[in-house]
């Protein structure tokens, strides 16, 4: 019972102090005259209409600004973003690679090769890895018939060691042992992808 006597006591005393400035305020009201009794309702009316600018209105106005600033520069994005995706819809879907071709064997890489006109030292295949090893190759057409291997049998490089063939003739009048510009020793590895 204590406690609730000890809440009622304190309401009664907030309770006293509120009526309390209430009959401070309407004495200091009635005090005043009629002009001053307008001055202050007019003051009270700005200070209010002040608070109610610089917590609404302006705040508002400067979100507006800041938009009407950003919005070209969100319309240009939009129309970039727009443009990319009727390109990305535009590509081809991704698919899976396909198993390799049946008919990849040591015979059809041999054939790649001399298509290409280019001569393997070594050609070996085991069912899923070719390893072929050149000697003195050109390295634009042995670039050329890497693609048309992946292309064709979808063969993807696993390894490969390729170095740079260097001239072996000190005597620059004769020719015979001059290593050609661009030509490379190549040692790869390729890889059939693994059918599902």
């Amino acid at each position: 019972m204590s406690f609730y006597a000890n809440i009622s006591g304190k309401w009664a005393l907030q309770s006293a102090r509120l009526a309390d400035q209430r009959a401070n305020a309407a004495q200091f009201w009635t005090e005043r005259n009629r002009r001053e009794r307008v001055l202050l309702t007019l003051a009270t009316a700005v200070v209010l209409l002040g608070l109610v600018y610089l917590l609404l209105i302006d705040p508002a106005l400067q979100g507006r600004a800041q938009l009407h600033k950003n919005l070209p520069v969100l319309r240009q994005q939009s129309a970039q973003l727009q443009v990319m995706a009727k390109q990305a819809a535009a590509l081809p879907a991704i698919t899976t690679p396909a198993a390799p071709a049946a008919g990849v064997s040591k015979e059809s890489i041999e054939a790649v090769l001399q298509k290409n006109t280019l001569k393997a030292q070594s050609v070996s295949w085991n069912g899923e890895f070719a390893r072929l090893q050149f000697t003195d190759v050109p390295f634009s057409a042995l670039l050329d018939v890497l693609q048309t291997l992946q292309a064709t049998m979808r063969l993807a490089v696993v390894e490969a060691n390729i170095t740079n063939v260097t001239n072996k003739n000190t005597n620059t009048s004769t020719n015979t042992n001059a290593a050609t510009a661009g030509s490379v020793n190549a040692s790869l590895t390729l890889r059939a992808p693994k059918a599902d």
